[in-house]
């Protein structure tokens, strides 16, 4: 009996060592590697270090849903979205999926559960370095390695991965049943840390909260939520469950350096101010823009050539901030900049004053592909108005009204919002009444965002008779459909101008030309005799 009882407890000790070694050694190594994580500089060398699962067909996968894939906004999947055994998918639009295809109960969708299922079991399988359980992961610095967490995961505020200069670094967390980020959490890696090699196994469902901006592959026993606004670069994979998404990005993260896709140069420019009299001084800037994360270099002269009648004045004024040599001659009617550059993530201006001695509508246009770079040349045109008036020689005339436009920001990714702004201007002595409403049809894909319309145009009245004190009026103002704009009464001050203001979008890249023809602004002073044109460049 006494050796019966000597040997059961020895076998117990012995299970004990066993369970203890699973979850990353004895509860004193436990503790010092918690106690200062970033420091387990031997962790990557060990054997229990953390491994990459092997991954198959779901690597092309940013989305996969086991039951149902279900999207709320515009959310953008870069990569594969499919589900399996499930077929429903829905959402899309307004959600876009670029760089994949979408896959909804097929064998592609299929093969790539079936590797989902693989990959998971490998990341359950591996032994874990560090236990978690009860910790929030936020504000912790952690090395690589494989982190377990016996129930559920928790992560309020910033997360840091650390891969100490290893691009090939390794983090697995495995949460025994959920993980739930709280609004506006974040995993940052840091020291060549690649989100690719970033995985969470997750034993029943995951929610990333709100805003969250998220870190690695989520492979998950159930279901995936991402709630409004939250971001992820990895994968959101849900074996059995459903993929909840509302406004988000989804992007298939893939170790190495991708392919970099720059994006074309832009060009803007303007007269200050937009009407002048004849022999008046006007300040034209042209301003190009550069998106990619290198500079632009220009590969060849980059010309502006003014309409005829408009020359630079005698003092031309000219100046660049893009570098380079720039040209422009007293009296001439071209400003050249050769061997410039546009900052990368940034812009730059080219400057000189120009002046015309005879009245008329002076419309100076840059074609597509007059500013040739090494990340390419602009794709839209770019033109600007200059109204020149003509002083009167004996009996006083009427100066018709004159329309500009610009969009600001010129340049918005899809989905992003950028403000119009029409300006009225009236250089008369007396105000110009609407003669006829005002209607600014937007280009097919561009859309007005929300009630965002409004306007600095006073009330058109008979003589505009004086208010009383602390009385201001407004014009009246309406929108037709999703993608018009105007004024249905009003009047532009005297000697003065005014504004319609909205916020629009477009959620396809392209370049929009948004124009008012003449004629397109009827009042008591005339009508338009130039028109208006601005140019929305939205990219992918």
């Amino acid at each position: 009996m006494r050796v019966t009882t000597m040997w059961s407890t020895t076998l117990l000790l012995g299970v004990l060592t066993v369970l203890l070694a699973g979850c990353g050694g004895s509860d004193g190594d436990q503790t010092a590697s918690l106690a200062n994580p970033v420091n387990q500089s031997n962790q990557g060398n060990t054997a229990s270090a953390a491994a990459a699962p092997p991954l198959g067909t779901e690597q092309s996968f940013a989305v996969l849903g086991g039951q149902t894939v279900t999207n709320t906004g515009p959310s953008v999947i870069t990569g594969n979205l499919g589900v399996s055994p499930g077929s429903a998918i829905t959402g899309f639009p307004p959600g876009i999926v670029t760089g994949g295809t979408t896959h909804a109960a097929d064998a592609v969708a299929l093969q790539a559960q079936s590797d989902t299922t693989t990959a998971y079991n490998n990341l359950a399988s591996q032994t874990c370095t560090s236990d978690l359980t009860g910790q929030d992961l936020g504000g912790k610095t952690l090395v690589p390695g494989v982190y377990c967490f016996s129930s559920s995961a928790q992560l309020t505020g910033a997360l840091t991965l650390d891969a100490g200069g290893d691009p090939t670094a390794v983090w697995v967390f495995k949460s025994g049943s959920t993980l739930v980020t709280a609004s506006n959490s974040s995993v940052l890696l840091t020291n060549g840390g690649q989100p690719c090699n970033v995985f969470w196994q997750v034993g029943s469902s995951a929610t990333l909260g709100t805003s969250t901006s998220f870190v690695g592959s989520i492979l998950a026993l159930t279901s995936i939520t991402l709630t409004t606004g939250a971001n992820t670069s990895g994968r959101v994979l849900a074996r059995n469950g459903a993929v909840t998404l509302d406004s988000n990005t989804v992007a298939a993260a893939v170790c190495g350096v991708p392919p970099v896709t720059l994006i074309p140069p832009t060009l803007g420019k303007a007269f200050s101010p937009a009407t002048i009299e004849a022999g008046g001084v006007s300040i034209l800037t042209i301003t190009l823009g550069n998106a990619n994360g290198t500079a632009a270099s220009m590969t060849a002269p980059f010309i502006d050539t003014l309409p005829g009648g408009l020359v630079l004045t005698a003092t031309p004024n000219a100046g660049t901030t893009c570098g380079g040599t720039l040209t422009a001659n007293p009296g001439g009617s071209t400003v050249t900049l050769t061997a410039g550059s546009i900052p990368a993530n940034g812009s730059c201006t080219v400057t000189s004053t120009v002046t015309a001695p005879s009245g008329g509508s002076y419309i100076n246009s840059l074609p597509a592909g007059a500013l040739q770079t090494s990340n390419g040349n602009n794709a839209a045109p770019a033109v600007a108005t200059l109204a020149v008036n003509t002083p009167p020689v004996v009996v006083p005339t009427v100066v018709p009204p004159t329309l500009g436009k610009a969009f600001s920001p010129a340049t918005i990714s899809a989905g992003g919002v950028s403000t119009l702004t029409i300006t009225l201007s009236n250089a008369n002595s007396t105000p110009a009444s609407l003669t006829a409403q005002f209607i600014d049809f937007l280009p097919s894909g561009l859309l007005l965002v929300g009630s965002s319309v409004s306007s600095t145009c006073i009330e058109s009245l008979t003589a505009l008779a004086p208010l009383s004190a602390g009385i201001s009026r407004k014009p009246a103002w309406f929108v037709i459909g999703p993608a018009a704009v105007g004024l249905m009464e009003g009047a532009i001050p005297a000697n003065g101008s005014c504004t319609v203001t909205a916020d629009v979008t477009a959620p396809v890249g392209g370049s929009y030309f948004n124009s008012l023809l003449a004629g397109a602004l009827q009042t008591s002073n005339g009508n338009n005799a130039a028109p208006a044109v601005a140019t929305l460049t939205v990219t992918q």
